[in-house]
């Protein structure tokens, strides 16, 4: 009787397994994944509310901009995702020189053979030459890539104190929660994401050609305060004609020593942008009924401070370009170095495919450090390699939107969003947040907020 038992249990438990088998096939094949409570499959304990969780990822559909499609994303644990990727690599650029060094080589090579001109030469004098390339290209790959990792600092720090000024700010006016204070905390809210604004389109206006001050976050009132602190003029008096404004010579041009060009007046814009922060934190004396601190006010005028560090440390970069001299007597020895391997190895090798291989490689190691050098050279445009600054610094927004909303509340959150106004989208959901009101409708409790990605988790 108990082995009949036991034999009935075992056939319930095999009918349960079976059961369960198929219900996850038929899901799989639908494009179901699915978490379990247990990863026990028999007699597993009972599901929790919501413990099972069906996603169907086949039907999830998302809108990629070119601006995410611009990001160079790879797999490191690849080896053919890394060595076959051909967005952002330089092979494009190095192949066609390593091409025609092939060429080279097989015509030499062709020659000597066929004892019509024996055009190759001994490689004493130019193993010599090989260390003074070397030194050349590495030095200046390493200088430029200190330069690179200085600059993705500096920007860094810039919305780092973005960040803390609008934070800081809400703490230590905590208290103040009368129609004035909401109104000064947002103004400061607001001058702090133009001021990040113009300083990513100062720095990206030597590749976009689009002026700091038409960014579109900023308002007319804002616009016509920096042009008025303008000095651009031309030699004619004429108006330059601008995306979304006009500039003509001011008062402010009879302040200045010579004549600026766009580029000098788009890197004085976030200087001006400084100033007008400063001017609206200070402005708290007259619009909180219990002013701050001295101490207080200069640990948030502090934060200005540090942006202002960053932005000149930036423009030193952008105003101090790589040395001449030195660019092009490295690119001068590089290039009679590269080009002179074919007639150095095929006096040592004669083997077609040996020194056929050996050309290659040596000419892409070389040409393409130079060409890396020439890529992360300006970290600021639309390279592959870039600086994604539209991308940060709207991720920067994000963070004072929702500061915003955890003191003043959702309309005050919402009213800041509304303002600024570039609403273009950037890709995955975490990037790109074009609601108003869906935006921070359930941030407290991270429910159908686009900081969440479709299939619940977190983008990070």
């Amino acid at each position: 009787k108990r082995l009949k038992a036991k034999t009935a249990d075992r056939k319930k438990k095999r009918e349960k397994n079976a059961e369960v088998i198929v219900g996850v096939s038929y899901l799989w094949k639908k494009g179901y994944t699915f978490a379990m409570p247990s990863l026990s499959i028999i007699a597993p304990p009972p599901p929790k509310e919501n413990a099972w969780r069906f996603i169907n990822f086949k039907k999830e559909k998302k809108t990629v901009s070119p601006r995410a499609l611009k990001e160079v994303k790879y797999d490191s644990q690849s080896h053919h995702s890394v060595l076959f990727q051909m967005y952002g690599s330089v092979w494009p650029k190095v192949l066609p020189f390593c091409l025609a060094n092939v060429g080279l080589t097989l015509i030499v090579l062709y020659l000597r053979n066929r004892q019509i001109i024996d055009l190759t030469f001994s490689d004493k004098g130019h193993s010599f030459i090989s260390m003074l390339v070397s030194f050349l290209v590495v030095s200046r790959s390493q200088m430029i890539y200190g330069r690179y990792s200085e600059a993705r600092s500096q920007l860094s720090a810039a919305m780092r104190s973005c960040r803390e000024l609008v934070q800081h700010m809400a703490i230590l006016t905590l208290s103040e929660t009368d129609e004035a204070a909401k109104q000064w905390r947002c103004t400061v809210a607001y001058k702090t994401i133009l001021m990040l604004r113009v300083l990513c389109a100062a720095l990206e206006y030597p590749t976009s050609k689009r002026n700091a001050w038409d960014v579109p976050e900023m308002d007319d009132a804002d616009r016509n305060v920096v042009l008025d602190s303008l000095l651009v003029a031309t030699s004619d008096n004429s108006i330059i004609h601008c995306s979304n404004s006009k500039l003509s010579p001011r008062s402010m041009h009879e302040l200045a020593h010579g004549e600026r060009s766009l580029s000098d007046e788009n890197l004085r814009v976030p200087v001006i942008m400084t100033y007008q922060v400063r001017e609206a934190i200070v402005s708290q004396r007259f619009a909180l009924s219990q002013p701050l601190q001295p101490p207080e006010e200069l640990k948030i005028l502090q934060f200005v401070s540090e942006f202002s560090m960053a932005f000149h440390s930036l423009r030193k970069l952008l105003m101090t370009p790589f040395p001449f001299p030195l660019v092009q007597m490295a690119r001068t020895v590089l290039v009679f170095w590269v080009f002179s391997l074919p007639f150095v190895l095929v006096w040592n090798i004669s083997e077609p495919i040996q020194v056929v291989m050996v050309v290659f490689v040596i000419t892409y190691g070389f040409v393409g450090l130079e060409y890396v050098s020439m890529e992360l050279e300006d970290p600021f445009g639309d390279d592959p390699n870039d600086f994604d600054c539209i991308t940060f610094s709207q991720m920067v927004f994000e963070d004072i939107y929702i500061t915003i909303n955890e003191v003043d509340g959702k309309e005050a959150a919402n009213a800041l969003r509304r303002k600024v106004k570039n609403r273009t989208a950037v890709g995955t959901t975490h990037e790109s947040f074009v609601a108003d009101d869906e935006f921070l409708s359930n941030v407290g409790s991270m429910e159908g907020s686009p900081l969440i990605a479709e299939n619940g988790s977190h983008d990070v």
